[in-house]
C-alpha cells in the first residue's frame, strides 16, 4: 500500500464513530477542522485555543465546529489521533529506504529521528503533552493516548531495526530510548540561527552518530 492511500485509510479511520454521514465533502471538512486545531496549538497554544479561533483557521464556522465536534473531549481525542497517526505516518516515510543494519543504517536511522525531533505534529504534541499537567480534562485524553503512542512508536522501531533487537533485545531498548531523547533535547536546545550556532549542532549531531556506532561494536 502506498504512503498516500495509508494516509487517506487513516484520515477515514479517524472519522469512524462520528454521527456525520460520511461523504467525501464531510471527511474533508472533518480534517480541515483537525488540521486547524493543530495550527492554533502551533501558533497561538491550547490555551488560547477556542472553537471560534480553529473556525477562522478552517475557514469554516463556528457552528459547523461544533456540528462535527460538539464537545470539546471529541475535537481532542481526533486531533491527539491524527497527531498520532500522521507523525508515525510521516516517520515511515523518511525511513521507507534506510538500510536495516549497519553503520549506514543507524546514520539513516537517526537522520529520520532528528527530522521527526523537528515535526509540526510533534511540536503540537509536545504542546498538548504540557497542558495536560493543569487540565484535567485534557489529561484524560492524552494518558491513553500517550500509551498508545508508545506502543506504536516501539513496535516502528522494532520493525526497522529487527536485526539490532535480536543481536542484543536490551542494548535495544535502552538504545532507542537514548536516541530519541538526545535527538529531542538537541532539537529544542536553545541555540541561535547564527551559522556559528547551527555548526555546534551538526558536530554535536554527528559525534552522536559515532558514539551509536560505537555502542553497538559498528565503529570501524
Amino acid at each position: 500500500m502506498s504512503v498516500s492511500s495509508s494516509i487517506a485509510k487513516e484520515q477515514e479511520s479517524e472519522f469512524q464513530g462520528s454521527r456525520v454521514r460520511q461523504t467525501p465533502k464531510s471527511i474533508a471538512t472533518h480534517q480541515r477542522i483537525i488540521e486547524a486545531a493543530i495550527r492554533c496549538f502551533l501558533e497561538i497554544g491550547y490555551h488560547r485555543t477556542t472553537t471560534s479561533e480553529i473556525a477562522k483557521q478552517a475557514r469554516v464556522t463556528r457552528g459547523a465546529v461544533q456540528y462535527y465536534f460538539p464537545t470539546t473531549p471529541e475535537v481532542l481525542r481526533a486531533t491527539v489521533d491524527h497527531i498520532i497517526q500522521g507523525f508515525t505516518t510521516e516517520y515511515a516515510t523518511a525511513t521507507a529506504n534506510v538500510a536495516h543494519e549497519g553503520g549506514e543504517g543507524l546514520d539513516q536511522g537517526i537522520d529520520a529521528l532528528w527530522h521527526a525531533a523537528h515535526s509540526p505534529l510533534w511540536t503540537a504534541w509536545k504542546e498538548l503533552e504540557a497542558a495536560a499537567r493543569t487540565e484535567p480534562e485534557l489529561a484524560a485524553i492524552m494518558g491513553p493516548a500517550k500509551a498508545a503512542f508508545a506502543a506504536r512508536w516501539e513496535q516502528t522501531a522494532k520493525d526497522l531495526y529487527g536485526s539490532f533487537l535480536v543481536a542484543d533485545p536490551v542494548k535495544f531498548e535502552m538504545g532507542r530510548h537514548l536516541a530519541w531523547q538526545f535527538l529531542q533535547g538537541l532539537a529544542s536546545s536553545r541555540f541561535t540561527h547564527t551559522e556559528e550556532d547551527q555548526m555546534v549542532k551538526a558536530r554535536l549531531l554527528a559525534e552522536f552518530k559515532r558514539l551509536m556506532r560505537q555502542y553497538w561494536g559498528l565503529e570501524g
